[in-house]
């Protein structure tokens, strides 16, 4: 049963976080650490005789982080007292006299009683309730991030002053949050969960179908069929003839020229007979010159339209040339082949 103050704040006894001393609480730490603490336990009791609480707080407790010894934590109260974190400062006033009651120190007991008195009005308090709607098998609720249990609902939860938040969650719900500010000197707030939300549906991507494999003879290769299409154009033979047409062409114009040519030098001074004066024989020669290229070019000119008609008009296959190589694909046990013919 718990001495000293009375039944209500023996009634925060349950909600605190009290770490019970042994004999070899220190017994894990190294002289290092020990040293360390030490240290930083005379700096904070400096800082907070010097009035400095908020800077003096920290030292004190990561002093006893490193080695927890009861005057540390019964200082640590003690600032926290006058830091206005009532809470935690009667967390560790209960951790201070469980400490000095093993310890056989009646003083030490003593001042944690007479602090626990005192804080008994200034501890403010938090609870979070819990409906009948609101209820569900999975919910989760967590206060700054460590979890409430069932136990604790609707219960006063002793904090410390300032913002506190609170979360719920649950399965295939949207998830809840709210910021409850507490106030110092015994202040009470009530925190009312809400029903959850459902939570939008998760869309899956669409399933793809099955690709139906095709089947295959056991026993042989698959078949690959190969199409070639047939190219529109004309024979190499008509070909062959346009361009025979085309030198006939160019041989009949030389001719003609050559012709005019002729016909123009005769007619000068000279280009028949000279019976006349003046007479320049060069323009004869110049003339018979012209004449006989003209004969030959007309000539040649008359055969390659011949024979570009022939070539033309002697093609029967008409004007679509199948392929001029074919390539036909072969498979047979163990190799392949591929046989090329070409055809003109």
């Amino acid at each position: 049963m718990l001495k000293g103050p009375g039944g209500r704040l023996a009634a925060l006894a349950p909600f605190v976080a009290i770490t019970i001393g042994s004999s070899s609480a220190g017994a894990d730490a190294t002289d290092q650490q020990k040293a360390l603490a030490l240290r930083l336990f005379d700096e904070g009791r400096s800082l907070m005789a010097a009035g400095k609480v908020a800077e003096a707080c920290p030292k004190l407790e990561e002093s006893r982080r490193l080695d927890p010894l009861p005057g540390t934590v019964l200082n640590l109260a003690v600032c926290h007292e006058k830091q206005g974190l009532a809470a935690s400062a009667v967390a560790e006033f209960y951790q201070a006299r469980a400490m000095a009651e093993r310890d056989k120190r009646g003083d030490r007991v003593a001042l944690a009683n007479d602090h626990l008195r005192a804080l008994e009005s200034q501890v403010s308090n938090l609870v979070i309730v819990v409906g009948p709607a609101a209820d569900l098998p999975d919910l989760l609720i967590q206060l700054d991030g460590n979890p409430v249990g069932r136990a604790v609902w609707g219960t006063r939860i002793p904090v410390d002053p300032g913002e506190h938040a609170i979360e719920a969650a649950a399965p295939n719900k949207k998830p809840w949050r709210v910021v409850s500010k507490v106030s110092p000197a015994g202040d009470v707030e009530t925190v009312t969960l809400a029903p959850l939300e459902d939570a939008p549906p998760t869309l899956s991507p669409p399933s793809a179908a099955p690709e139906s494999p095709m089947p295959a003879t056991q026993g042989q290769a698959p078949l690959v069929a190969f199409s070639t299409p047939e190219h529109h154009r004309i024979s190499t033979r008509r070909q062959m003839g346009l361009v025979s047409t085309a030198v006939g062409v160019v041989g009949l114009g030389m001719g003609s020229y050559f012709g005019v040519l002729a016909f123009r030098k005769h007619g000068e001074p000279g280009g028949g007979t000279c019976t006349e004066l003046p007479c320049d024989p060069s323009v004869r020669g110049e003339a018979a010159t012209a004449a006989d290229a003209s004969t030959a070019t007309f000539a040649a000119g008359l055969v390659g339209l011949s024979l570009g008609a022939f070539l033309w008009f002697g093609d029967s296959s008409g004007s679509v040339d199948r392929p001029a190589v074919s390539v036909l694909p072969s498979v047979g046990p163990g190799r392949g082949g591929v046989d090329l013919s070409t055809r003109f």
